[in-house]
């Protein structure tokens, strides 16, 4: 049976990813509604997605309309700022979702959460997902398997990350719009900016010391997250952060992050550049090994169904040195991710980032902005 769903928030993610993926899985699902601060860009869409979607411009208005009769099965957040108070909202009211990272900024939204669906008797596990796409990438999946059976000897991630024209140009992305009320916009980002508060301290807000206010937000749980929650989901979690540098000629520059995994301390290493021409995204994951290397290299993540390759280096007894690239061009881990969240809105959950999974990579996070701000003799509380 087609799950209805709501889509919220209708910015480059939703645009060039999530109504693509709506318009494939029309035997599946039935968008019913859209949501956004705009209404002009929401009642645009909902006019374009068909006939029977409807516009809002908040979650309240939806959930309004859902007491009112409306169908709606799952939802999925896209929007700006903390997707905390709308996902508390919309599972509160029996609507199952998948929320676009990061799900919060703070540990203690993650904290109020957790008590709030306790409190309710929703188990986040078998009702929300956080949208790291690269988990069901079958790449991904694949590179897990392998490492099932080896010692890990080293771990490397590398993002060269270009201006966004070179990432999704091509979408055809709508003008920005005008139509929001600044105390709406200021309503709306007020969960973020107190969960960067509880983090960053008002003073390192006010006077954005070291870049650290928008470094946080922006890259480490604005991009870097997607790599804490890959290399937790490959090798497990990030356990100490030694190692930590911001540089480069213009913000946000390049960031370098090293240390030691949680179960077995492993070395991990980590290189960010932000180059503004660099004329391709590339993230590549290196996996040293006992026996050889497992490499995954993926490519721009808004185009759908462009293959990341495994790599694989291995050694065999007939043949020498096996050299070996796979890739999985009729998948797209978006769409699976779609799937997963689908069989999870039927009732079948599989394994898949949840509110755990998400609170302990906002601790990362936080040992990575803690060390960040210790090469910028800046003190920040963190909440670790």
């Amino acid at each position: 049976m087609k799950k209805n769903i709501a889509l919220i928030g209708l910015g480059g993610i939703s645009q060039s990813v999530h109504l693509p993926l709506i318009n494939r899985l029309h035997d599946q699902v039935n968008l019913v509604a859209v949501v956004d601060l705009s209404a002009k860009r929401s009642q645009e869409i909902a006019n374009g997605a068909g006939a029977n979607v409807q516009a809002f411009t908040s979650v309240d208005q939806l959930l309004q309309a859902v007491q009112n009769g409306l169908e709606v099965d799952g939802a999925v957040v896209a929007s700006g700022g903390s997707h905390v108070p709308d996902t508390q909202k919309l599972l509160s009211a029996g609507i199952g979702v998948l929320s676009e990272k990061p799900l919060g900024y703070a540990l203690e939204e993650h904290e109020a959460l957790e008590k709030a669906l306790e409190a309710n008797n929703i188990d986040p596990a078998v009702r929300l997902r956080v949208g790291y796409m690269k988990e069901y990438d079958p790449a991904v999946q694949r590179a897990k398997e392998l490492l099932k059976d080896v010692k890990i000897r080293s771990v490397h991630v590398e993002v060269l990350h270009p201006a966004d024209g070179a990432q999704i140009g091509f979408a055809n992305l709508r003008p920005a719009t005008s139509d929001v009320d600044q105390e709406v916009l200021k309503e709306a980002g007020a969960p973020m900016r107190q969960a960067l508060q509880t983090v960053l301290s008002q003073d390192v807000l006010e006077n954005s010391s070291g870049d650290l206010d928008r470094l946080y937000p922006n890259v480490i749980l604005g991009s870097i997250i997607h790599d804490i929650a890959l290399l937790r989901h490959l090798v497990g979690s990030i356990g100490t952060v030694d190692y930590a540098r911001h540089y480069g000629p213009e913000f946000p520059g390049s960031l370098a992050f090293a240390g030691t995994l949680e179960e077995n301390g492993t070395p991990w290493g980590l290189d960010w550049h932000f180059i503004a021409d660099y004329p391709q995204y590339q993230e590549t994951v290196t996996i040293h090994h006992e026996t050889g290397t497992i490499e995954l290299l993926f490519d721009v993540p808004y185009l759908l169904n462009v293959a990341t390759q495994l790599r694989t280096t291995d050694g065999k007894e007939d043949f020498g040195v096996s050299h070996n690239v796979c890739t999985w061009p009729q998948q797209e881990a978006f769409e699976n991710e779609w799937k997963a969240f689908l069989a999870l809105l039927d009732g079948n959950p599989v394994d898949g980032s949840s509110l755990p999974q998400s609170r302990k990579d906002i601790q990362t996070g936080q040992k990575m902005l803690r060390a960040l701000a210790g090469t910028k003799q800046v003190s920040v509380p963190t909440e670790l």
